[in-house]
């Protein structure tokens, strides 16, 4: 006869030691999660500095500089602001793009559209910049261009700190002498990326009546 009150075998000393090695791996990769997602980029942008003046604003196509006849104002600075973890020497991939104006249509002839001059002081280059114009079946290319220019700058954030980017935009496209006779709102939209994430702002470029630029 069977004694059911006699107490459970002990495991070996070969079976304790097996069942804890493989316990240690994964108490170690739970320990090591959080610190994978502290160190993840994270950032805003935003537009944080403007001009309103009787601006000079250089031809991206052609060279040359307009001063413009009437105030315009246009975006001069943006500001990266850091999460928790540092940004240090890294590449951000910047592409501003202009569009053409939300509140005016030109259907014959040409007029000049904004572009970008200068990032964080340096000269943007004719290969990273476009200006792509409507086109009618008929007249061919007409309206404003709509430009976008896409570059690379090295920067480095502190934590939860901010750095402010320069912009200098000027005039791009070929004018064929039409009259802009309103107001003409150039929507504006930034993009920057470090590290696999990206951010974005707008703002506005409105031109008016008689500034003589466009």
């Amino acid at each position: 006869m069977i004694d059911d009150d006699r107490p459970p075998p002990r495991p070996s000393r070969r079976a304790v030691l097996h069942a804890a090695a493989w316990s240690v791996p994964v108490v170690a990769l739970a320990a090591a999660a959080p610190l994978a997602a502290a160190s993840a980029t994270t950032f805003s942008l935003a537009w944080t500095g403007a001009t309103t003046s009787l601006v000079a604003l250089p031809l991206l196509d052609g060279g040359g500089v307009l001063t413009s006849q009437n105030v315009v104002t246009v975006p001069t600075r943006f500001t990266i602001v850091n999460g928790p973890s540092p940004i240090t020497a890294a590449p951000a991939t910047i592409t501003i793009g202009i569009g053409r104006p939300t509140d005016l249509t030109l259907s014959l002839g040409r007029a000049r559209g904004i572009g970008v001059w200068s990032v964080d002081g340096v000269r943007t280059t004719a290969g990273e910049r476009t200006a792509v114009y409507e086109t009618a079946p008929i007249v061919g290319q007409s309206g404003f261009p709509a430009t976008t220019w896409t570059g690379t700058r090295t920067v480095t954030v502190a934590p939860d700190g901010a750095v402010d980017l320069s912009v200098v935009v000027g005039l791009a496209g070929a004018s064929t002498g039409v009259t802009v006779s309103a107001l003409a709102t150039f929507p504006v939209t930034l993009t920057v990326t470090i590290g696999g994430t990206a951010a974005t702002a707008t703002t506005t470029i409105p031109v008016p009546v008689g500034a003589g630029i466009l």
